[in-house]
């Protein structure tokens, strides 16, 4: 009977082995088959972004926000409307989307909407360029400030060469036709989206986002084939810090807020009691820094603001209420003209050059005005001999002038005035004023 017992427990033991056995291969095998799903069954995502505007520095910080939270997606849709922007920000947003490794589609969108400019280089580095119905591209060629007339023209040709060579470059590796690209730089050529899709600039005309996602479905993109059936639209929306990086880099901005800091710094100089001037002076002399480190400064700008102020300093010094006043308007308005970087506003839009010039030819003038107008009030003030009322010279010391027994005259606050005393005083005796009646004063030796 023991031997039938032990023999029962065993087969149990091995038995109970088996099983716990068999549950660790299931384990087993569950977890490999989950480790290998294929990769379609993970979400997919397109991304889409909106850049509307001038390209500067807050363009250039969107871009590379997007191209981060888009890591994951299967493409990143741009949506692009712009009249151009500054050449540093459209070089780094170009290098950006060259090593995206995620598909770049540039979409000129909505209808109506524009890519001149610095915006054509843009859409030309896309991995997919696509636009919408009655948009337009082109209008490169590159321009600088004439410092004479403060008019934009045409850059030097060694400028132009170099602008062709990159379009050139950027058709050819994305497979676009060059031939046409360079003539958005040489001719100033325009192209309407149909235009654009016939002559092999772009690849996809769609009215919307939904139409341009279906189009892309299946087109092949870095060696890579979209696959976007039942793709989820996700939405980038745009940052306040954005905004305020592309408003303080926008270069007429960025120079005003200078001039104006340091003229801030120079009233606190003359009003050392009143703290407010230099301290909001201080505070946008570090926004209009920090906005000219995205654009590049000119030094011949940076030396001719500080002339101006120097002529103001003259001005203030040695009222002439003209001449240096003058001088130091006009050296203002081309120094802030000049103190962009020439090769950071070669893209800029064409509108902004006039605007450019009018804002900081009336900025400039309203200081200096307010300049003048100051100038004015204070030497007007030192003409005005001083007041004193009633009681104001009880408790002065002066000088007697004459004898006073028991009437004279004494110096008082540099003034001669009538004089009693209960004593007798002599000519040259320290006196102290007692009493003011009026015009005359009772005295007492001091």
């Amino acid at each position: 009977m023991n031997v039938i017992a032990n023999l029962k427990n065993k087969y149990s033991y091995a038995n109970t082995s088996v099983k716990k056995i068999i549950v660790i291969v299931i384990l087993l095998v569950l977890s490999i088959s989950f480790t290998f799903i294929p990769s379609h069954a993970k979400e997919k995502r397109v991304y889409i972004v909106s850049i509307k505007g001038m390209i500067a520095g807050g363009t250039e910080y969107e871009f590379e926000k997007a191209l981060k939270e888009a890591r994951d997606g299967e493409v990143l849709i741009v949506s692009l409307s712009t009249p151009g922007g500054m050449a540093s920000s459209m070089d780094n947003i170009i290098e950006a989307i060259e090593n995206s490794k995620v598909p770049v589609v540039i979409y000129v969108a909505p209808a109506g909407a524009e890519a001149f400019s610095a915006g054509t280089y843009i859409l030309m580095s896309s991995d997919i360029a696509a636009m919408a119905p009655s948009t337009t591209i082109g209008a490169c060629q590159p321009r600088i400030i004439n410092p004479a007339t403060g008019f934009p023209q045409e850059a030097p040709q060694k400028e132009i060469n170099a602008y062709t060579a990159k379009m050139k470059s950027l058709a050819l590796s994305h497979g676009r036709n060059a031939t046409i690209a360079e003539k958005f730089v040489t001719e100033n050529l325009a192209l309407t989206e149909k235009e654009a899709l016939e002559n092999g600039i772009i690849e996809i005309i769609a009215s919307n986002i939904t139409q341009l996602v279906g189009k892309l479905n299946g087109m092949t993109v870095k060696n890579n084939t979209l696959n976007l059936t039942g793709a989820k639209i996700l939405k980038i929306q745009p940052s306040m810090r954005g905004k305020i990086i592309n408003y303080l880099s926008d270069p007429q901005i960025a120079s005003l807020l200078l001039t104006i800091g340091l003229f801030g710094l120079i009233i606190g100089f003359f009003t050392p009691t009143f703290h407010l001037p230099e301290t909001i002076g201080a505070i946008l002399i570090i926004l209009a820094l920090y906005g000219l480190s995205y654009i590049g400064i000119n030094a011949a700008g940076i030396l001719l603001i500080a002339l101006g102020i120097i002529f103001m300093v003259v001005e203030a010094l040695t009222p002439t209420f003209g001449f240096w006043t003058v001088a130091a308007v006009i050296t203002l308005i081309f120094g802030v003209m000049l103190l962009p970087a020439s090769s950071a506003i070669n893209e800029m839009p064409r509108s902004w050059y006039l605007s450019f010039r009018m804002v900081s030819i009336v900025i400039i003038i309203a200081i200096a005005s307010f300049f003048i107008y100051a100038l004015i009030k204070v030497a007007k003030a030192k003409k005005i001999k001083p007041r004193i009322g009633e009681g104001d010279l009880v408790g002065k010391k002066g000088v007697a002038i004459t004898d006073i027994k028991p009437e004279g005259q004494v110096k008082v606050s540099g003034e001669i005035w009538k004089a009693e005393s209960d004593e007798e005083i002599r000519r040259g005796d320290k006196i102290m004023v007692s009493e003011q009646k009026r015009l005359k004063l009772k005295v007492r030796k001091a």
